[in-house]
């Protein structure tokens, strides 16, 4: 039978590049919403603009709520696996 190697490190690990990854999702969405909106005083159309910027207002949003709900299960799923390895009994 093989050694199991367990890591509770890594699993810590995995859940803090998750929020880093969700972190860096948000900052994407605010950046375009950001750039868009300094386009609006060189924007000839106030039609169009204004539907492109609640497009991206509600892109922004949907993508928010699902990192929510990522930073809601996942780093905390992860934290606890690696918990539970630390925790564990150990033969000495």
């Amino acid at each position: 039978m093989e050694k199991l190697d367990l890591n509770p490190e890594a699993l810590d690990a995995t859940a803090k590049i998750i929020e880093g990854y969700c972190a860096q999702q948000m900052d994407i969405m605010d950046g375009y919403l950001t750039n868009v909106n300094s386009l609006h005083s060189e924007w000839d159309d106030d039609r169009t603009i204004g539907m492109l910027m609640e497009e991206i207002m509600s892109l922004r949003k949907n993508v928010q709520v699902i990192m929510e709900q990522i930073l809601g299960e996942y780093p905390a799923y992860f934290r606890r696996k690696a918990e539970l390895i630390r925790s564990r009994p150990t033969l000495r």
